[in-house]
């Protein structure tokens, strides 16, 4: 029986699973019930959890389904007898499709507590699909046919994206007891039909990965190339939307994690392009895109505040003159809270709510394509290598540049460091202490033009700060000190140039 909950709809789960080949009859349950007409439905089930899949090792499920009469969200938790607790809340239509219901997300939180952690650790993104061809009897009381007693699916199921299908007989009370399904389940055994062995379809779908993830094993080296980037893109749509509410509220680092994020999934989608349809993997990209530069507004004035304050407090006094640490504080607060007044304002919108719909909907069924399949440690490397071919090009021309022309060239020769640094990353969980190792390198590359990088804009926002300075009739000498610095450091691209030339001739992969 459902009832209504402020969670939602929820009703008492009893069902049994039963394993049928794929030619096999139905079992006859004639001598028991009264058995209905056939409905046909067509089911097609995203199921979340968090990355570490704590919902399944807690035996809870959440999924949206579509099709069949009980579309929507619903998520599943055991209770104390052996049954279920079912709560369904509707679906939505338009953006953010398939962003979990508070309520059901409240319920998750009620039911795990501190089990589920906070943050992108917590994130409830897609784990499994399951499409399923669904032919429904009702098992109806021969003593009062309008009384259906319980329910018989026979389910036709496709995992996605691997394509494994099976078939499988439920059986689920409805207006029954207990006793019945007992009587069921013996008639059913008798003709040959055994109890399924996984508790659930998401159980078989995901085989050994709540193991695996229970003991912290990711993804292995001799596994498909696929398994290794999908867990790495899945752990940065993972801070993305973990961090959502954080960078609402522009919480200590959030906006900084989250801008990281992007530029890793970005770097992702195109170093292992070659495993991926271009035509959902390049629009996405230029989708995020467009979210990078609304976190980049406050993340950079966040940035600058902090390096030009720390500019002028490492001043001699005698240089500082004039109210100049107050105007680069007031100048660059009000443009980080005008950024992230903006930055709000494009969380609140339609198209954010569709990007966080096309990352889930990659993850859900990453288009993949080329030897994607193949074992990582062939596959892998090699992109990574064309990744450190382009850094070696955009290096050679960053070489070849003087003066003013260099800057620019630098900062694309890092751009293109950040992309072998980001793909080592990916690498690392699988391949392990080359790439992990590799990475570190490139991340001192990236440090160290980053610096630079710092330097030219600091030049570039101690100008305008100048400007505002100088209108309100302020003293504008100290700026002048401030920029000449400025200008100083971005010039000493030296030591990137070097970290870039030592990166280069690290060896790996």
């Amino acid at each position: 029986m459902a009832t209504e909950s402020e969670a939602g709809m929820q009703q008492v789960e009893a069902e049994l699973k039963f394993a049928i080949g794929a030619d096999d009859p139905l079992p006859a349950l004639g001598e028991l019930v009264e058995v209905g007409p056939v409905h046909e439905q067509h089911l097609r089930a995203v199921y979340l959890d968090t990355q570490a899949l704590h919902l399944v090792r807690h035996r809870i499920t959440l999924r949206r389904r579509e099709g069949g009469p009980d579309a929507g969200w619903h998520l599943k938790s055991p209770l104390p007898d052996g049954t279920r607790l079912e709560v369904h809340a509707p679906l939505a239509d338009g953006p953010g499709r398939l962003r979990v219901p508070e309520t059901l997300r409240e319920e998750v939180l009620a039911t795990l507590g501190h089990a589920l952690p906070d943050g992108p650790d917590g994130a409830l993104l897609p784990a499994a699909v399951l499409v399923t061809h669904r032919l429904e009897l009702d098992l109806l009381d021969p003593a009062r046919p309008e009384v259906v007693l319980a329910r018989l699916c026979d389910d036709r199921v496709t995992a996605l994206p691997a394509g494994e299908t099976w078939r499988e007989l439920e059986v689920e009370l409805v207006d029954g007891d207990d006793a019945l399904l007992r009587q069921v389940a013996d008639t059913v055994e008798r003709q040959g039909l055994p109890l399924a062995e996984d508790p659930s379809k998401l159980s078989r779908a995901l085989g050994p990965r709540p193991e695996r993830a229970r003991r912290g094993e990711g993804p292995a080296a001799d596994g498909p190339a696929a398994d290794v980037v999908l867990a790495y893109l899945a752990a940065q749509v993972a801070v993305v939307v973990g961090r959502e509410d954080d960078v609402r509220t522009d919480a200590p680092d959030a906006v900084h994690k989250a801008r990281v994020a992007t530029r890793r999934l970005r770097s992702a989608l195109r170093t292992f392009r070659r495993l991926l349809d271009r035509d959902v993997a390049d629009p996405l990209r230029q989708e995020i895109r467009w979210f990078a530069t609304a976190l980049g507004e406050p993340r950079d004035a966040e940035v600058m505040r902090d390096h030009l304050l720390v500019a002028v407090d490492d001043l001699p006094q005698h240089e500082v003159v004039g109210p100049v640490r107050e105007r680069v504080s007031t100048e660059l607060e009000q443009r980080h809270a005008a950024a992230h007044r903006a930055l709000v304002q494009v969380l609140d919108s339609d198209r954010y709510r569709e990007l966080l719909d096309q990352l889930m909907d990659l993850l859900a069924v990453p288009p993949w394509r080329g030897r994607a399949h193949q074992p990582a440690e062939e596959v892998l490397p090699g992109l990574v290598a064309d990744a450190v071919d382009r850094a070696r090009t955009q290096a050679r021309a960053a070489e070849r540049a003087e003066g003013p022309q260099q800057l620019p060239l630098l900062h694309e020769a890092r751009k293109k460091a950040k992309a072998v640094r980001y793909a080592c990353e990916a690498l690392a969980p699988a391949l392990g202490a080359e790439a992990a190792d590799a990475a570190e390198v490139w991340e001192q590359v990236t440090e160290t033009l980053g610096a630079v990088q710092d330097a030219a804009l600091a030049a570039e926002w101690l100008r305008e700060v100048a400007a505002a300075a100088q209108e309100a009739g302020e003293p504008g000498y100290t700026y002048g000190v401030l920029a000449a610095q400025a200008v100083r450091r971005a010039q000493a691209a030296r030591d990137g140039e070097m970290a870039l030339a030592r990166a280069l001739e690290h060896g790996w992969p």
